[in-house]
């Protein structure tokens, strides 16, 4: 009976410590971090928000160029890397094993091909660094797509993580650049809103038939709009539909970067493009 009090009274003390003060948690962490796995369940059983698991990982496992080309059979498991962060794909054996089509991935990490659909041995390679912005922001969606669907194993020591699995500089690099896609995103976004996509169809006996309505382009709005050639980067000859609210400051304002389409009523919601007229 006594040494059960003894624990209550050591549990309590243990609890007062943590909660008391800064100092006080840092001394009990660093104390705990000597036994990973004692101060795991005694957290996480006392209260899991407190500390979360993975700041006491420090047993997270680490695997090498080499380690990893190993895994690429059934036996031992399919692995691959994506930005140096290891996946179990072996459940998607149709997809990922010998002869299928994304069997080329497994084993390294091959980053750039994820975005580029190169798969020669110069494009299999984790270096992304010709990758544009918006690309790196594609490349995340790959990392998003392993972490909802297949188990996470470790990290490759390389490129993304040294070998104490930290993040290299290069790691850091990529997360730049995918601030930065992500802020073009937003600037793309807000263009579709502004000048929402026309609807499009196509017919040998017709031509391109384009039409606004107040959801064309997946953009609901309470107005229809009148379709416009929108030339989004100045001095390009590329184009695309628009449909553009022509009461709107919005469109006097933008008015240099807009322009009829050739034969069309100025007020119409919908036009018909003959292929043998130039709309330039």
């Amino acid at each position: 009976m006594l040494s059960q009090y003894l624990w209550i009274s050591l549990l309590f003390a243990v609890i007062y410590m943590f909660y008391s003060s800064d100092h006080h948690r840092q001394i009990l962490i660093k104390f705990l971090k000597e036994n990973v796995d004692a101060a795991q369940t005694f957290f996480m059983e006392f209260n899991g928000e407190a500390i979360r698991k993975t700041e006491f990982d420090s047993s997270e496992s680490l695997f090498t160029t080499d380690d990893l080309k190993r895994y690429n059979n059934l036996n031992d498991g399919l692995y691959l890397s994506v930005l140096g962060q290891i996946y179990d794909v072996t459940k998607g054996e149709k997809h990922y094993g010998k002869g299928a089509a994304y069997n080329a991935f497994v084993g390294r990490d091959a980053s750039l091909a994820f975005v580029t659909g190169d798969f020669t041995e110069e494009g299999l390679i984790d270096d992304i660094s010709s990758l544009s912005a918006q690309q790196t922001k594609d490349l995340y969606g790959w990392i998003q797509f392993y972490k909802d669907n297949y188990v996470y194993k470790g990290k490759l020591i390389g490129r993304y993580y040294d070998e104490d699995g930290n993040p290299t500089s290069e790691f850091y690099k990529y997360h730049e650049k995918l601030k930065i896609g992500e802020q073009e995103k937003s600037k793309e976004e807000e263009k579709k809103r502004m000048f929402p996509p026309c609807n499009i169809e196509w017919k040998i006996d017709v031509g391109t038939r384009v039409w606004c309505t107040k959801k064309s382009g997946g953009i609901e709005r309470n107005w229809v709009g009148v379709p416009r050639m929108f030339y989004e980067n100045p001095g390009s000859s590329n184009y695309r539909c628009a449909c553009v609210n022509i009461q709107s400051k919005l469109y006097n304002e933008n008015k240099g970067s807009l322009r009829e389409y050739a034969g069309c009523a100025k007020g119409s919601t919908h036009c018909t493009i003959k292929q043998t007229e130039d709309t330039v």
